[in-house]
């Protein structure tokens, strides 16, 4: 059945199409306005702004604009606004605001044919079904291209990092390969290991980068099952309790290798006394010592543990005493409150120690020898080979 509004709607289409490269200039205008689109050139976005007036007039003459290729138009449109580093979200905002135009266009041209309104409103939802479908896929192909280019930084990043720190690259070659990433030879750097227990590496690598915040350098990416970094500056925090990370330096860009080293060497450390969060040497210190020198920690397991661990139904109780007592600054009070036990009973406890072991532990060298033999213990067992 004949419709008359479909006559009097493509007349308002003719009027459109006769005035196409004016809207165009009028949607270049609009982009124009919009800081990210500043570096595109209008040479580049005119072929789209060309197609909205085509398909606005299609759409007013009752054809079918939403056909697969055209959907494929603006999934291009969209991966092509990605790569020229173009937001979502503008890309989002310049579409809608060239509808809009046009459907103002329309709305003045009806005013001056005098197209009856029932033709004007079936005009006005064409147009914003139009935009609704083209903007869906404008963002499906802007965010295919994302992912796409997201994968490929981290690629890159990936590959960096593993030649960074495995120095298999000159310090002129660091600099050239990391300019995109902030490397310069005069900076110093943090160098990262990081590992959890719960999240997966790629998940970490994430968790890692926002954490970081907004350093100068941020390179982040897996590394043999765990998360490796260099930052411009070193992480204090941001991170969930199941992560542990090794953290060296400031240090120099050729030292990144041994940066890494000393990173690695903290990481398993902390995973061997059950440390979690950042250590770095400074925390670390005294128990790298006690995880290197493994001869003198066998000597003092011997000379202060053996002995207790041999009274089989006292002896477990008489070392967490000694240990919450060294790690509550030798006070009885705060000890014993730890324990919750009396503080004669903890008294008791100590002198049973020192009558098996003949420790003083008023003595600052002996009590050292006692707080290294039991950290020895927790690295090595109860019963070190």
């Amino acid at each position: 059945m004949f419709d008359p509004r479909e006559d009097q709607l493509a007349l308002v289409a003719k009027r459109l199409l006769e005035q196409a490269e004016e809207l165009v200039a009028a949607q270049l205008r609009v982009t124009d306005e919009i800081g990210s689109y500043g570096g595109t050139p209008h040479a580049e976005i005119r072929p789209s702004a060309h197609r909205n007036v085509v398909r606005v007039v299609a759409a007013l003459r009752g054809e079918d604009p939403l056909s697969p290729s055209v959907a494929e138009d603006e999934q291009e449109t969209g991966r092509r606004r990605a790569l020229q580093g173009i937001p979502a979200a503008d890309v989002l905002a310049a579409y809608r605001s060239c509808t809009a135009l046009l459907r103002d266009e329309f709305l003045r041209i009806a005013r001056v044919e005098e197209t009856p309104s029932d033709a004007v409103l079936l005009g006005t939802q064409r147009i914003w079904q139009l935009g609704d479908h083209y903007s869906t896929e404008l963002l499906a192909g802007h965010r295919k291209s994302e992912l796409g280019l997201t994968r490929s930084r981290r690629q890159q990043r990936t590959t960096l990092l593993g030649r960074l720190l495995e120095g298999m690259l000159t310090t002129d070659q660091v600099v050239a390969a990391g300019a995109g990433f902030g490397l310069a030879a005069d900076e110093r750097y943090c160098v990262l290991r990081a590992r959890s227990v719960s999240t997966d590496p790629f998940a970490l690598a994430d968790l890692l980068e926002r954490a970081a915040g907004a350093q100068d350098t941020v390179l982040v990416g897996t590394y043999g099952g765990d998360v490796a970094a260099v930052l411009s500056g070193p992480l204090t925090g941001g991170l969930t309790d199941d992560v542990t990370i090794g953290q060296a330096g400031p240090i120099p860009l050729s030292r990144l290798r041994a940066g890494f080293a000393e990173a690695t060497q903290l990481l398993a450390a902390a995973a061997r006394f059950g440390r979690r969060g950042i250590v770095d040497r400074p925390r670390m210190a005294l128990r790298l010592a006690v995880a290197n020198e493994l001869e003198l920690g066998r000597y003092l397991h011997a000379r202060y543990v053996e002995p207790v661990e041999a009274e089989s139904g006292i002896g477990e109780a008489l070392l967490a005493s000694v240990e919450t007592y060294l790690s509550k600054r030798r006070s009885i009070p705060e000890a014993a409150a730890a324990l919750s036990v009396h503080v004669n009973t903890l008294r008791y406890r100590l002198e049973r120690f020192t009558a098996l072991t003949e420790a003083d532990l008023q003595d600052t060298e002996v009590m050292f020898e006692v707080w290294w033999a039991l950290r020895y213990r927790a690295l090595c067992g109860s019963s070190p080979a």
